[in-house]
Formats: C-alpha cells, structure tokens, sequence
C-alpha cells in the first residue's frame, strides 16, 4: 500500500483545505475548525449548502462546486454523512480527510460495519483519513493545525512527531512539549484508525525529513504485529518512544468504548515494544522529558556508565539514584583524576572523590574548579555521558554563577551526551539556559526527570 505514503504527504502538506461542514456560529464544530486553521497559508474553502459567506471566504454548496484541486477534506458533521461526503472526496481526487465524529467502530455492532464502509471508499480512492473519532492533525513548521481545536498557546516548529489515538492525550502532548521547549514537526490524533493506523503513521514519518524523534500513546491495535515491525524498521534510524496504557482492567475496558481499541497483554506490548528497540515510558511527562533529550543531544551515548558532577550532593543524589534504579552504572573516575580534583578543592583534609563528583562550597563559589573539574571528568574514558548538577545564584557578584561558557566548549570536543540540571523554580529559568541548549545540553530543574529521560536515552546503547 504505497499509496498511503504518498496520501499522508498531501495531508500533511497541503496547498488547499476544505472544511465541509464548515459553520459560522462559533459555538459549532465547524467553526472552530475555520478558526484553528488562521495560521495555514494556503487556500481555505468554506462547505455548507446553507450558507454563501463565512467573513471574508466564500462558502461552496458542495465540494464538486469547487474548480480547483483540494488536497485536504476536514469533515465536521455527524456520522450518518461521512460516507457520501467520502465518495464525493473520492470523485474529485482528494488524497486526505480527517473525519472528526464518533459513532463508528467504538459503539460495536453497526458501528464496526459502518467504519468498514468508511474504509472500503477511503481505501478505493486511495484517500488516507485520520480518524473518525479524533482530534484531527497538524504539521507545526507550516502553521496548520487541522484540528477542531485552535492551540491556547504557540506550538514551535520543529523535529518531533507524536501520534496519539486520544484527541486529549494528543493536546496534552502539545501542551507538555510548548511548556519545555520543544519543537513539534508533525502530529496526529488516529481515533478509531479507520486506515491510517500506527503502523502506517511510523512507516510515513521514517521517511518524513522534518522528523527526527517519533512518539507514540498507544491504547491497542489490532495491528500490533505490524506496528512492532514498523517500530522495528523504524528504530535504527530515528528513536521511537512510546506510552502504552490500557494495562489495568478499568483502563483496558475503557479503551475499547473509547476508540475502539483491543488494549491486549499488557506484558506482550512492552516485550515486543522493548524488541523492537522502542523506549517505553510511563507518562506523557516522562515521553516529553525523553525527547527533550533525543532532539537536543548531538551525541548518542556508546555504553550506559555515567558521571554525576555536582556542588550539592543532595540533588545529585536524588539523580544518580534514579539513575541507577534504571540500570545506570556510576563508576568511580580514575585514581589520577579523583587525585587531581581533591587538589583543586585544597582541603584541610582528604576529601574522597566518588561518584557523584562532588566538589563542595568550592565548586560553587569558584566556578574555574566546577569547569576544570568537569572537563577532567568528561573525558574520562569510562564515562559515556556526563550530568552536571548546580544551584545557580541569581544575584550577580557573589559566586555561584555557572560556567556555562567553559560548560559548552569542553563539550564540543568529545563526542558525549551531557544533561544539565540547574535546581531553579520552573517559572524563572535560570540564565544561560538557552545556551546550554543551543549547544546540545537540555536543560532540566528537576533532578528525576533529567536523570530518568538519560536514562531511557541510555537504553537505545543496549
């Protein structure tokens, strides 16, 4: 089914969208449709036979009266209209259509036949369709969010892809990536996966060149065989993170009244997710933590050993635990090393140098021992990443500035995953922040959550 590569890309990329269905009281589907579409540069056309106008667009009584090509069909009306508005995508060439309604394969029964109807047409014209029952899709480094949804805050262009099956779980991953940073290529809200499944989402983004981390809500597929493959191919390419929930009996029943889901073993899922060389997690926190993590690092770690260096070992602490309860090893630096560190603390007394690295008042005040000691630490050669741990002042003049300059060049010159964690309020990041990050360095305020996305990072080594 190669076509559906093809459809995908002209759902994704379109030049023009029509919105059947389309309405201009503000209350309905259909307008808010319209209105989550403002930022899309291309052509909009307006359907509803009983309306001529919405603001300055004109309105089509169907989408045969429209003379020219329509690459995208949104439809926003109930479900006993998707099958003749779908033929009539078919007639004119639509590629892609996104079908928001309920009442298909969820309710059972006839609803299962319906949607098979749904997909026999879609199939037949070679149409992909997200959804029915969804939230809709976007590609975030053009401006279009096809969704009925328009986005409460800025969502940033960039090289992450998410698909979800949840229309809510999809906006609270766009929701945790705007809150951290992180740019979005492109993403979609399946539903009921009418023929658009995983599978055909991971195939399609593998080769998508906008995307360079892909994550995945999962409830169930009835494709799972397909999807572990997909993942499988998908993997030695570009890392695969996926949540996978319906693993409780109350949230696997619910699964299935909700999109129409087979949550299946929950014990089966995550072997075959792990096999296939998948990152599971537990939260959309902890996905959005992880591909904070792939996107920014330029470096891919070799092994799983990792050095902690830090002025307050208590946060450190509070890492290297996380750290090890993933499987993490923290070896000791090298006896030359450790020597030469407890030389630049110029104690009264021999202070041991462990992992965590910690380097005391000193290495706060005097921010020449944090960076030399780093760099020392970081080129250690049984070390395949680095996590540095500061408190950062706010108050110019009085120490405890990071040496975020002295941080970034030794960094350049190996070839290591390094995570910062600087403990600062989420409200009021610290400065030189945005340097870091720009030079490959994520920045986190927690402890756990820095140490656990390295940790799953570290995962793909194995």
């Amino acid at each position: 089914m190669n076509w559906k590569n093809d459809s995908l890309d002209k759902l994704f990329n379109p030049n023009s969208i029509a919105i059947v269905g389309a309405s201009d009281k503000p209350d309905k589907l259909g307008a808010l449709t319209l209105m989550a579409l403002r930022s899309f540069d291309g052509d909009l056309y307006p359907v509803n036979p009983r309306i001529k106008k919405i603001g300055e667009l004109k309105c089509y009584p169907t989408l045969s009266k429209i003379a020219e090509k329509v690459d995208l069909v949104m439809i926003a009306l109930g479900p006993q209209y998707i099958l003749p508005t779908l033929k009539e995508c078919s007639e004119i060439g639509v590629k892609g259509a996104i079908i928001f309604s309920a009442g298909f394969k969820e309710l059972g029964g006839i609803g299962i036949e319906h949607q098979q109807r749904v997909r026999e047409i879609a199939d037949a014209g070679h149409i992909a369709v997200i959804g029915p029952n969804c939230l809709g899709a976007g590609n975030c480094n053009i401006g279009l969010n096809a969704t009925f949804f328009p986005h409460p805050t800025p969502i940033k262009g960039g090289s992450v892809a998410m698909v979800s099956q949840s229309g809510g779980v999809t906006g609270l991953m766009i929701y945790r990536a705007a809150d951290s940073d992180l740019g979005i290529s492109k993403f979609a809200s399946v539903g009921n996966r009418v023929n658009i499944d995983f599978h055909d989402m991971l195939r399609y983004l593998r080769e998508d060149p906008d995307t360079e981390v892909i994550c995945l809500f999962i409830e169930g597929t009835e494709y799972a065989r397909e999807m572990t493959q997909e993942i499988r191919k998908t993997t030695p390419k570009k890392p695969v993170i996926a949540f996978k929930v319906g693993k409780t009996p109350a949230s696997r029943d619910a699964a299935l009244s909700h999109t129409g889901s087979l949550a299946g073993n929950a014990k089966l899922y995550s072997a075959a997710i792990k096999q296939s060389g998948a990152i599971e997690v537990s939260g959309v926190g902890e996905l959005i933590d992880t591909a904070r993590v792939l996107n920014i690092c330029k470096h891919r770690p070799k092994g799983r050993n990792v050095a902690v260096v830090t002025h307050t070992l208590g946060v450190a602490l509070i890492a290297a635990q996380t750290l090890e309860q993933n499987g993490v090893k923290l070896p000791l630096p090298s006896d030359e090393v450790a020597k030469t560190i407890q030389s630049k603390l110029n104690m009264p007394v021999e202070i041991p140098i462990k992992n965590p690295v910690d380097l005391l008042a000193q290495g706060w005040a005097d921010p020449r021992i944090f960076a030399e000691s780093f760099e020392l630490i970081l080129n250690e050669k049984q070390f395949d990443a680095v996590i540095i741990v500061f408190s950062p002042n706010y108050q110019e003049g009085i120490g405890g500035g990071v040496p975020i300059k002295e941080i970034v060049e030794a960094t350049r010159k190996v070839s290591k995953p390094v995570v910062s964690i600087l403990a600062s309020p989420d409200t009021r990041k610290p400065p030189g922040h945005e340097i870091l990050e720009a030079a490959g360095i994520p920045f986190f305020s927690s402890p756990q959550r820095a140490a656990q996305a390295l940790a799953n990072m570290l995962k793909i080594a194995r």
